[in-house]
């Protein structure tokens, strides 16, 4: 099985975290495209039912789950993405779409009450979101995940014959980031500097090329 030469470059130790902001899709790509994210998924937690699905969320939420390389990126800028990209200060109209942080550990936790402080202070409002620690990931139906990607067939075909399984896919950081380029997250000059190493043929780099409209470099400050 050909993998793709940015899947060979795994750092030896990562950490977790898991987000929710309101939907899972964007917040899958936004985190997909930034230096030090390995990996991501999508799913569900934050409830008291086992086993949710998407039709059956009960008091479930929907979320986003990264691994990423602590030797490149912080927590603190992953909490920096998460309230500079969606709408915290406002109340969730139903608690799937809430906004939460679900911390792994003490570190975690004391940090993310720190920046909420500091983003109310700043936003001069009411912020919403939770913060709890996580309990159990569920990861989400497999048409939930990588969604654009999914949606472009001749570079899902080729993910696929790369990564038959769903759970593999997930583990790719050549998925993250050409899922997150496909939504419009990155900058045109590290797509074209990267794209040889996503595993792709030439024909589907091009869609790629093609696919991706005007991608904007995120802030991480």
């Amino acid at each position: 099985m050909k993998v793709p030469p940015i899947d060979l470059l795994m750092p030896k130790t990562t950490e977790t975290a898991t987000f929710s902001m309101g939907c899972f899709w964007s917040p899958d790509a936004l985190f997909g495209s930034i230096n030090g994210v390995v990996r991501t998924k999508v799913g569900y937690t934050g409830g008291t039912t086992d086993a949710p699905t998407y039709w059956t969320l009960a008091d479930h939420i929907e979320t986003v789950q990264l691994d990423y390389d602590p030797k490149k990126l912080s927590f603190q800028t992953l909490l920096h993405l998460f309230f500079t990209n969606h709408k915290a200060a406002r109340a969730p109209w139903k608690r799937q779409y809430a906004s939460a942080i679900f911390y792994h550990d003490q570190k975690q936790k004391d940090l993310a009450m720190a920046a909420k402080a500091a983003f109310q202070t700043q936003a001069g409002q009411q912020i919403y979101t939770e913060i709890n620690p996580l309990k159990t990931f569920y990861v989400a139906e497999d048409r939930h995940q990588k969604y654009k990607l999914q949606r472009q067939p001749q570079i899902w075909e080729e993910f696929q014959e790369m990564y038959p399984r769903m759970d593999a896919l997930l583990h790719s950081t050549a998925a993250a980031k050409v899922n997150a380029y496909l939504y419009g997250y990155g900058s045109s000059e590290e797509l074209e500097s990267s794209i040889s190493s996503f595993g792709l043929s030439p024909s589907a780099q091009q869609v790629l090329l093609q696919k991706t409209r005007s991608p904007k470099p995120i802030s991480c400050s």
